[in-house]
């Protein structure tokens, strides 16, 4: 997966923001992975955009991947953006055990 560009969008309220994005970046700083767009959207002053992905709890992460997106609904657990982006941690390699 080495050389792909992720385009990822967080959505957020203000009161999830900070802790969503931080978060987040903590994750992909352990994953020793920086090939990526991100798109932070309030969806306190963009109602309509979180709509249109049918958002209703946040904070959520959508990874827009090419065969369609794929949702991180708990942008805390590492695990769970590792499997969606289906990106390994640093040191790991892509085959199975």
């Amino acid at each position: 997966m080495r050389g792909h560009h992720y385009k990822l969008t967080l959505y957020v309220t203000p009161d999830t923001s900070g802790k969503a994005l931080s978060n987040l970046y903590k994750a992909l700083s352990e994953l020793a992975y920086t090939a990526y767009q991100l798109e932070m959207i309030d969806v306190v002053k963009e109602p309509e955009r979180a709509s249109e992905m049918g958002v209703v709890d946040t904070p959520l992460l959508v990874y827009h991947a090419a065969d369609g997106d794929k949702v991180v609904s708990d942008v805390g657990d590492l695990g769970l953006i590792r499997h969606t982006l289906g990106i390994c941690a640093q040191g790991e390699d892509d085959r199975e055990p």
